[in-house]
This record gives C-alpha cells, structure tokens and sequence, in this order.
C-alpha cells in the first residue's frame, strides 16, 4: 500500500512557532514603533506592507502616505474569525519550555515589569500626552495666555508629585527603576522596582529602620540577576541604594551597616561605577572591619595624594588612617598621621588620640608611651576634657592591668591634676583611704568595669587599704547580676574569701588558735595571673554578703550550697536574718521538703524568736501543694487546708508591715487563690473579710476575674483559655445585676454609685463569687454564718472580722505609712 500523502492541519499541529521562523517572516525594514503588539497582530489580518525601495518599479511611499494606512490599519475592526493562535513559551531550564499564560505575562518577561506597573506608566504617559495636546489646542484658538498659565501649574504640578525620593542632605532622586531584564529571574528586580517606587520610602528625607532593612532584602534578593549586566542600572539608583544602606543617624539602628557598605562599594566597583569621596573612606572603613585589614590600609596609602589633600575629605581621611593603624598594631604610622592632624591649619579633633593611647597600652613595653600620649591628650583638651574622656583612658590602663596609671587618671579626674601618685611608696591620705577607693569602685561598678574594679581591690589592698563590705557586696552582687557563668565563679570565690575572713575574725576574738577555714567551696583563684599568689581577702564577710549568696544559691537552686552557708552562719556569729530564712524555706520548698521548709520556720520563729515578715508568708503559702503539685491529692489538700489556716493566723499575730507594693499586691492574691485551689471557701471569705479590715485590701476587677475563671495566668490566647475569660466574664456581670437589683429593691438608684459603693460592691460580688463555686448561693444566711465563725476562731480573727474590736484592728494592722498612703490611692 503506497503511502499516505503528508497532509498539514492547523487544528492538530502545535502552535508553538520559534524565534528564528517569527523573525524571517518579518518584514525587513518594518519600523519597531509601526509594529502592534504580537498577539494582536496574530488575530487580525496582516494588510499589504508599503513597498520598499528593494522592489522593482515602485517608490516608498510618502509620510501622509504612510500615516493614512496606518491609521486606516488601526481602525480596521476586529475579525470574529479567530481560528489563528499564537502561542509564546520560555525557557524555563536547559531542554525545556514553559508556556507563558497570557499576553500580560509575554510584555512582562520581555519589560521587565509587572503588568500592574507598565498599565500604571501607560496610563500616565496617555494623560500627559493628553494634557499636552490639549495645552496646544488652546493655543492655536487664541487662548495664549490661558495656556501659558496652565502649562506653568502642570510643570508644577509635576515637580510635586513626582519629584520622587529626597535624601537627608536634601539631594533629590527622580522616579526610580531598573530597567532592559527579562527571563525567568527577572522577577527579584520587579520586586527592588517595587520597593524603589514606593511613596513611603524614605519620606522626610531620612530613613526609617523598616526602609533600611526591606531595602538590604530587595537589593540582596536582585544582586544575582543584576550581575548579569550591571550597565543596565543608573547611576542615581546606586546613589539611592548608597543613602539607605549607609544611613547611620539618630533613632535608626543599622547593625549591618559596614556590612552591606563593603559589598555594595564590591558591586559598584563591578559596574564601574566611580565612588565619590565621602563614599570611597566608608568603603574602606567597611573593607577594614569586614576582615581585609591589610587590602584595607593599602587603599588607604593609596589615596594619600588625593582624599589626604583634598580639604573636604582632609580631616576624615586622616582620622580614618589613625584608627586603622591603630586597630592593626602599627602605632607609628598611627601616631604621624595624628601629627599631621593636630599641625594642621584646621581645630582637629583632639580625641583622635585615644585609638593610639589604647593599642600603645595593649602593646608590650609602651605603657609609658600610651601614659605620655594621655598626657599630650589633656593638656590639648584643656578644661574641654569630659569624665567621659578620663573613664576611656581609666578603662585603657585597667585592661593593661596597670592600676597604677589608671588611679592617677582618677586622681587627676577629682582633683584636675593636682596631685602626682605615681612612684610614692605610699599614697597620699586624700587618695589612700577607703572612702576615696570606694567612690572610684562605685563607678567602676556603675559603667559596668566590674573586672577593672576588680583589679582596683587586689590593688587597694596591696596599697594598705581594705575596701568595706559595702563595696565589696556590691561587686558580688553586679557580678551575679551579670549572668555570666564566669562572674558568678569570681563572685562565689570573693564572697567565700570574705566569709574565711570573717571566721577568722571570730576566732581571733576568742582568743583561739587561728585555724584557716577549709572550704570545700571555695574556688581558686579569681583574676591573678598564672603562678602568682591567690588574692586573700582581708574584707570580712556581713550578713549582706550571706544573703546575696543565699539568693543567688536559692535561684540556682544548689541547695547542698546553701545548706553549708546557713552552717557557716553560726560559725561567723552572725545573727541569721528574716531574708535568709526566706532563702532557706524557699530552698527547701522548691527541692520538694516541704517539711524541712515547715519545721524550719517553726523553730526560727518560735524558738530562736525571729520575726517573719510578708515575704515569709508569702514564701509560705506558695510552699503548700496546691501551689506545687500540678495534680492535685485530696489528703495532701485537706492538710493544705490546716496549714494555710494556720499560715494566716501567724500572719496576722506577727509584727510586721508591708514594705513594697509589689508584696502589697501579691500576698492577699497568693492567699486567696491558695484557698480557692484547696476549696476552702469558709477561710477565702473570712481572710478577705480580715485583710479587708488590716491590709486596707479589696479585691480590683481583674482578680475577680481570674477567681471566676479559676486560673491565675490567662495570658496564652488558646481557645480554652478565651472561653473561660467569656465564661468568668459573664458570671463576674450576673454578679453585680443581682447585687444592684438588690440595691434596688432597698430604695437605691442603682446606676450613679459613689466611688465607696463602688468599693463595698467588689467586697460583696467576690464573697457571691465564693458562694457560686462552694455551691451554696442559694443558702441562708443563718446557715452559713456559724460556718464562718468558726474558720474565724481557727485563723485567730474572729474579733477583727465578727467583732469590729477596733483596738485588734489597730494592733495587728499590716499597713505603714507608705503603705497606707498607697492603699488610699
């Protein structure tokens, strides 16, 4: 059978045609402005194209020629029969096509744009366009000066609105963008479009930290596909991507700051972009901190006969060289180029010396020299010297380790050089006693030096000068105030070196043999350098000292350490302190011996006679397992039950007052939800009813809240927890209608109440919310008063709750009279 002939079918064959065939078939000298928009030209019929001068016989036509077709083309309609399809594809990975979706996306692989952005750009080149022709029209009939005028308010108009970004020295950038990318990674540079044309970028002329930031991620995001072909960005758009990246002002915080410099300074070497003066000392600043110290510093020579003497960049170039070379350890080159500052025509910044003071005092042998330049710095500085100033220099020598030097810095700080300490075997009676050492330690401590305050002790007391407890209590405690797990060994070790001290003391008084303390403890040595001697401390231990380290040992939990340090307290004949029981009952409460903790506050309470205060109570309460235990046993709840009673008796018999607002606040809180988790609704009644009448307490409306709902932290936002707030809330507003509809009945108005009603009302509704959740609100009062008198005789309040007695109220009373003026507001 022969074979079947090949026949073409449009309706089988794929659609797809290729470059190469699309552009043989068009016409060679077709003029790219004359050309419609491809898909258009697929579905309208192609009409005959103007001769050209290749044809034989026939003249290229003329321009009114020519304007007529093309007008006559573009009013032609469109063909309903639109069998012919065009398909476009793109080359998504090597070997394989994509196919594009629509036309849209076809113009915006080929522009570089989204289709949102080239209707936008459309869009406003018609209505210019628009605006134009109608300005010339008014024109030609006669209304000259008309048209002048509004010509005037366009161009005006147009420099307003689109006068595009304006940068903090109020340089102006015109409208932003990057254009001539295409392709499947085109995509980033639409979005760095995108930022670059937003109104709100960079608005009032400087940078917000959200521009800073979207900035770096739209341009970091493009630096690939830009890379391709960096000519293809503008020069103003360096310039603007320059401002924002390397803004550094007041109030906008850019940690990458040199970062982003040294690699944005890298791309615009790439394009060839020149770097103006100010632009190439940031570049090199950034090299330097980036790690390319060395390439750094050779740029910088380099530039020595350019930003070196160009007046403009003089004085930053220079200082730029001094920390540098500083930073690098090449104090020579450091110190000339400062000289060439400080002899040159113009007032130097005389602070330029510092960088060269600290690498000579981090150099090995030039001590002295660092010495001397402090010494050149002060005197050119004059009285225009800051305590700032002398805290650098301080801070300089303390970090060489040369105290010596540091101290004078001081001495001459207080007493404007006056006095001359260096070499004196022993030191002057202005400067060599405590008091004078403890305000140089207090402000050590308070920048922050704590080593170099450290330094300062060992060197006081080599001096013949022990510092006070005091001070030294306040170095343990910003030490472990710090976190660091390193201060915490230094202040543990200086702290056990004060507390031997003290033994020692102790057994010197008792006229005993001296026998070195051993501590198990104790730790090595703290801040001397290998092979040299342990510090001894000479400073004996207080009670602040134990408790700084009782809390520190609690909050760590180490209850073995803490354990030891209360032995230890007998032993130094320091009289244990409320907070140190605190410490102690809060240790054994969080190891889980809830009975050590009890039969520890027994006997410091009842046999050695110490006074508890809010913060035993308090300490106390959270103790019992309710608070502890997340599931909850009914025996160990019914023994909650007795001890809490017992808890609030002694809390109201103790002699005590409220010393914070903070303890003010969480103690009557802590003891009703106890009673609440333990259920016993009798005792939360009579203690609201006691603290009410000795602690000035009623119960605000977020506590009623947090009774109802019967949790005391709601503050993770899960469905539950939004359930029983709008469950709690309902109940807490039943609560108050059924207590003013009471009102009502009694003759009151109900809705104006004084700010006392207001007061006796948030009484009443947390005593109704307590009969809700014992389920007994429907009881009569007859039945449930003797139930109440009975807790009150058990917690040793029923003469201050059922009596009135007010000489008990006065008594026992909580309230001083800070905290009194707090309870009224």
């Amino acid at each position: 059978m022969p074979p079947r002939p090949f026949a073409f079918d449009l309706g089988r064959c794929s659609s797809y045609v290729c470059k190469s065939c699309l552009d043989s078939l068009r016409p060679v000298n077709a003029r790219p402005w004359l050309a419609r928009p491809s898909s258009s030209v697929a579905r309208k019929p192609q009409s005959p194209l103007p001769p050209t001068n290749s044809d034989k016989g026939q003249a290229f036509p003329e321009p009114a020629e020519l304007e007529r077709m093309l007008a006559e083309e573009l009013e032609r309609p469109e063909p309903s029969d639109q069998s012919l399809q065009v398909n476009f594809f793109t080359q998504a990975a090597p070997g394989k096509l994509r196919r594009l979706r629509d036309n849209e996306e076809f113009g915006e692989m080929n522009g570089g744009l989204d289709a949102e952005i080239e209707t936008a750009i459309n869009k406003m080149e018609k209505q210019m366009v628009d605006t134009m022709r109608m300005l010339d029209r008014m024109e030609k009939g006669g209304a000259q000066d008309k048209a002048d005028q509004l010509r005037k308010q366009f161009k005006k108009t147009l420099r307003v609105q689109y006068k595009g970004k304006t940068g903090p020295e109020a340089e102006s950038y015109g409208l932003l963008r990057i254009a001539g990318f295409s392709g499947p990674r085109q995509r980033p540079v639409a979005n760095l479009n995108i930022f670059l044309a937003r109104d709100s970028v960079v608005r009032g002329g400087i940078p917000k930290p959200k521009d800073v930031t979207e900035c770096w991620k739209y341009y970091s995001a493009a630096r690939k596909t830009l890379s391709t072909a960096w000519e293809k960005v503008p020069q103003e758009a360096w310039n603007f991507l320059w401002m924002v990246l390397a803004w550094q002002g007041e109030g906008v915080e850019n940690p990458n700051r040199m970062r982003h410099v040294y690699i944005l300074s890298k791309d615009m070497q790439a394009a060839g972009v020149p770097l103006r003066d100010s632009q190439q000392l940031l570049a090199t600043e950034a090299m330097f901190i980036e790690g390319w110290q060395d390439e750094a510093i050779e740029a910088w020579k380099k530039a020595v006969a350019t930003l070196g003497a160009r007046p403009e960049t003089f004085e930053a170039y220079w200082e730029l060289g001094v920390r540098m070379c500083a930073l690098r350890g090449d104090t020579a080159r450091a110190q000339r180029a400062a000289d060439t500052l400080l002899r040159s025509s113009r007032p130097p910044n005389i602070r330029i010396l510092l960088p060269i003071i600290r690498a000579l005092a981090a150099k090995e042998g030039a001590i002295d020299d660092a010495w001397e330049s402090y010494c050149n710095m002060r005197v050119l500085l004059g009285e225009s010297m800051t305590i700032e100033d002398y805290d650098e220099v301080i801070a300089v020598f303390l970090t060489a380790n040369s105290v010596e030097y540091a101290l004078q810095a001081f001495v001459d700080m207080m007493f404007s050089g006056a006095i001359d300490i260096r070499g004196k075997t022993r030191l002057p009676l202005t400067v060599g006693n405590h008091f004078f050492m403890g305000k140089w330690l207090k402000r050590l401590i308070g920048v922050g030096d704590l080593d170099g305050a450290y330094r300062v002790v060992v060197y006081s007391q080599r001096r013949g000068i022990t510092a006070s407890p005091i001070q030294l209590n306040g170095l343990i405690g910003a030490w472990l105030r710090s976190g660091s797990a390193e201060n915490a060994e230094r202040a543990d070790a200086l702290a056990w070196s004060m507390i031997r001290a003290r033994l020692g003391y102790v057994e010197q008084r008792q006229r005993q043999e001296l026998v070195r303390f051993c501590d198990p403890y104790a730790a090595t040595e703290t801040g001397e350098g290998e092979g040299e001697p342990e510090f001894v401390c000479q400073t004996r231990a207080t009670a602040e000292t134990f408790s700084l380290m009782a809390e520190n040992y609690c909050a760590r939990r180490l209850h073995d350490r803490l354990q030891e340090l209360f032995k230890v307290l007998k032993q130094a004949e320091i009289g244990p302190t409320t907070y140190l029981m605190n410490q102690l009952i809060r240790s054994y409460s969080h190891n889980g011996e809830t009975e050590q903790a009890l039969r520890l506050y027994q006997t410091m309470t009842k046999e050695q006679n110490m006074a508890p205060d809010g913060h035993t109570f308090l300490t106390l309460f959270n103790s019992l397992s309710v608070n502890r235990l997340m599931q909850r046993d009914p025996d160990l709840a019914q023994k909650d039950i007795t001890a809490c009673r017992g808890f609030f008796k002694d809390m109201v018999e103790a002699d005590w007052t409220f010393d914070t607002p903070e303890i003010f606040a969480q103690l009557p809180r802590t003891v009703l939800f106890t009673m609440l988790k333990a259920k016993d609704f009798r005792g939360m009644i009579v203690a609201a009813r006691a603290m009410r009448e000795l602690f000035a307490f009623h119960p605000p409306e977020s506590l009623l809240l947090e009774l109802a709902t019967g949790s005391g932290s709601m503050q993770i936002k899960t469905k539950r927890n939004m359930e029983r707030l709008v469950a709690g809330q309902k109940t807490i507003e039943t609560l108050v209608r059924q207590h003013r509809m009471g009102l009502v009945r009694q003759g009151h108005r109900g809705m104006e109440m004084t700010e006392e009603e207001k007061v006796d009302e948030l009484d009443e509704v947390l005593e109704r919310l307590v009969l809700l959740k014992a389920g007994a609100q429907d009881a009569p009062r007859s039945e449930v008063q003797p139930l109440l008198e009975g807790a009150a005789h058990e917690m040793g309040v029923y003469d201050i709750v059922f009596r009135q007695d007010a000489g008990q109220i006065a008594k026992h009373s909580k309230l001083g009279k800070q905290m009194a003026a707090f309870a009224d507001v």
